[in-house]
């Protein structure tokens, strides 16, 4: 379930930095209502996805660190990687995959 968590966040992310108008990765922005939307519903049911391993004060406070890395992460990437939404979107998800999985017995 942690995975499926922070593929939803990482999507939501995603969708929320894609509907800016400085964003680098895609020639044409998104609109702001449904990526926001999304990227709120992508937050609830990631929370509810962590909270099958911890409590739901420690699933809220995971889930907001998560997204504040990962939009520091997506705005660093993004600036190198130019028009490369493909390789963005699994580098995401693969890295903080990878780092949530190492620290669970």
């Amino acid at each position: 379930m942690i995975f499926i968590g922070i593929s939803l966040l990482w999507i939501g992310c995603l969708l929320s930095y894609l509907s800016s108008n400085k964003q680098k990765l895609n020639k044409k922005n998104i609109k702001k209502l449904p990526a926001w939307s999304l990227f709120a519903m992508c937050l609830l049911l990631a929370t509810y996805c962590f909270t099958y391993r911890y409590g739901l004060v420690v699933a809220a406070l995971n889930s907001v660190l998560l997204v504040m890395t990962m939009w520091l992460l997506l705005v660093i990437v993004a600036s190198h990687i130019n028009h490369k939404l493909m390789l963005v979107g699994t580098l995401g998800i693969s890295l903080f995959s990878g780092v949530i999985l190492l620290g669970i017995r």
